[in-house]
């Protein structure tokens, strides 16, 4: 049987979201837990590309961390931006474990110039939780940068994502998915009403 995390679909738009929608579902509750191992967790790091490809090859031959600590900031991370999505605004509360992480991540980081500008980069030295170190980073990115308030849920799923769209008036996380339940339920309802 193929593991869901060869196949999910990155539609997070962010490399934090994509990692906080690694459950089934998020409405009307939590669905299947993707990441239930360090292997799974593996899989899922390559699947999104957190790393070069020759670095993960390295950081997969690491001794196991602990899965604990990904659900752990999997959770903070959802509860910080699902509040962002819902109220437009932050919760300082939701902060704390983000800011904890971040401590641990920056001893670890370099400032790096890149064709898009400076930005934060982590060394190159393998360390079992550099994933989560970059997934934190990428959180830090999203919250200090411009697009706090196109962080939407999505209305079928509650999955998270970076709205793109030129209006910002997405609604679900993929159109071939939710967008289509979305639409076709609509659809349904406004047919019942004539």
């Amino acid at each position: 049987m193929e593991n869901p995390l060869e196949t999910i679909a990155l539609n997070g738009g962010w490399l934090c979201l994509d990692f906080i929608n690694t459950v089934s579902a998020r409405l009307p509750v939590m669905g299947e837990e993707y990441l239930r191992s360090w292997d799974d967790f593996r899989i899922w790091v390559k699947r999104a590309a957190v790393l070069p490809e020759e670095e993960r090859r390295v950081w997969d031959r690491l001794p196991e961390s602990n899965i604990e600590e990904v659900h752990a900031l999997r959770e903070a991370l959802f509860a910080l931006f699902q509040y962002a999505a819902q109220h437009g605004a932050l919760h300082p509360e939701h902060l704390d474990t983000l800011n904890d992480l971040l401590h641990e991540v920056y001893p670890h980081t370099r400032i790096c110039l890149t064709p898009d500008g400076l930005r934060r980069g982590v060394e190159k030295a393998p360390h079992p939780e550099k994933p989560l170190w970059l997934i934190a980073l990428s959180a830090e990115d999203l919250l200090m940068g411009d697009r706090l308030q196109r962080i939407k849920a999505c209305d079928n799923c509650g999955w998270l994502f970076l709205d793109t769209s030129k209006n910002g008036a997405r609604r679900w996380c993929n159109m071939q998915t939710c967008g289509s339940q979305i639409k076709a339920r609509a659809y349904y309802h406004r047919k019942k009403r004539l």
